[in-house]
């Protein structure tokens, strides 16, 4: 029993210094979000926004595959939200998954909440955003998860930059979706934006909005992890004189793939590498959305374009022009047929095979249409005051709840009073606090 007792020490300890050796001692992240509005002014206009923190887009949440994840939300808006974890595995703790009105209810305003879960079995670029309302449009951020031990199946870049693929709209977002409530979808956008940024492509009274700006060094390789955060727009991105490497999708590796152009649907997370080998000078970056071909019905053309700066360039750019990708029909949707269709999942050796033999085919049928009020069995779709919009599936839809009880409050008029929690004490190796505005 003694030799078996010593045997087994020596198995774990051989174990543990082997889970050390390869950075395998997970750690606790910890944040504290603080959901709040705030003005911007773009295009000569001042607006009403929600931010995190003061930040947009929000604050990048950074942990390594094993990790646990603590995020103290406060909620400051006038509006009930949940903060959801789009894409993260939530293993026995669903109820941290943040979608307001089904896996909880939503934080009362100036009320608070924790989420605590672990991330497990992911690597990647992944994103948080509010999943209450149109909220998300702002109340967003990036969510990177690290392999152990720093180990990439490609070789390890120089830097990784997030890509916050987003919407600048002037309308209030609690407004836009009451109106799209009552089948209203005539809103848009004013500009899309990379970073926040609308571009110089936008500007007032001959002033150009900001663009962003992503320095780097000939030579050097980057990870972009660029996230399409805008609600419904599919969006094409390109660097003039570029080439990408696809390296990930959604929290997972897939096969490398060569492409000078990459699309990004609304809520994915693309991982590519770009290697930093143009003539050192200065060349833009495009976000362009694209739409349904036509004479489907169009909606205004939104892109923005941020600046690519090699370390050495000239203010001038050399006294040359910038060079500008070329995009292709913001109506032509077949170059994201083509993208997708060559995105495979890398092969691991603790991954099984997809069987090739299947017993039993399942469809499931996901769709868009309209219901006409109150019941009534015939409408005018075009007339929006007479219709629904409903998403079904399989021909069925979902409502959410407007009266229903819970432990943390009752529902009215569509808001949950929540109640307040107090988060226990929480002991962690690595912490990220910021100070709440």
């Amino acid at each position: 029993m003694e030799k078996l007792s010593v045997a087994a020490t020596i198995f774990c300890a051989v174990v543990l210094a082997a889970l050390a050796a390869a950075g395998g001692e997970a750690a606790v992240v910890e944040h504290t979000f603080v959901v709040h509005e705030m003005n911007q002014t773009h295009m000569c206009n001042t607006t009403k926004i929600y931010v995190v923190n003061g930040q947009l887009p929000g604050p990048t949440i950074d942990v390594t595959d094993g990790d646990t994840v603590v995020v103290h939300v406060v909620n400051r808006l006038p509006h009930g939200l949940t903060i959801h974890w789009h894409g993260v595995r939530q293993i026995r703790s669903r109820w941290s998954d943040g979608a307001g009105f089904v896996t909880e209810c939503p934080i009362s305003p100036g009320g608070e909440h924790m989420y605590r879960f672990n991330v497990t079995g992911q690597v990647g670029t992944l994103w948080w955003h509010a999943h209450v309302n149109c909220l998300r449009a702002k109340v967003a951020g990036a969510f990177i998860i690290r392999p152990k031990g720093g180990r990439y199946p490609f070789p390890t870049p120089a830097k990784d930059v997030p890509i916050i693929i987003g919407e600048w709209w002037e309308l209030d977002l609690v407004e836009l979706d009451k109106r799209m409530h009552d089948g209203n979808f005539a809103d848009n956008p004013l500009s899309a934006t990379i970073n926040g940024k609308l571009s110089d492509l936008k500007n007032c009274s001959g002033k150009p909005e900001e663009s962003f700006v992503l320095d780097v060094v000939r030579g050097e390789t980057y990870l972009l992890r660029i996230v399409n955060t805008a609600l419904f727009s599919e969006y094409y991105s390109k660097v003039a004189g570029h080439t990408f490497t696809v390296v990930g999708a959604d929290g997972y590796y897939l096969t490398p793939y060569k492409t000078d152009m990459v699309t990004v649907a609304p809520g994915e997370a693309i991982d590519v590498l770009m290697a930093a080998d143009a003539p050192p000078a200065h060349c833009h970056m495009v976000a362009l959305a694209n739409q349904p071909p036509e004479p489907d019905p169009q909606i205004p053309r939104f892109d923005s374009r941020g600046l690519v700066r090699y370390a050495g360039s000239s203010h001038n750019n050399n006294g040359l022009s910038v060079p500008t990708p070329l995009m292709p029909s913001q109506h032509n949707t077949m170059p994201s047929y083509y993208f997708h269709n060559n995105l495979t999942g890398l092969a691991h050796p603790d991954r099984h095979c997809v069987p090739m033999h299947v017993d039993e085919r399942l469809y499931f049928t996901l769709s868009l249409g309209s219901i006409c009020r109150n019941g009534t069995k015939t409408c005018q779709r075009r007339r929006s005051r007479e219709t629904i919009v409903v998403a079904t599936m399989n021909n069925v839809s979902f409502r959410h709840p407007t009266n229903t009880s819970s432990s943390r409050g009752t529902t009215t008029a569509g808001q949950v009073a929540c109640t307040q929690r107090t988060s226990p004490t929480i002991h962690h190796t690595r912490t990220t606090t910021p100070t709440a505005p």
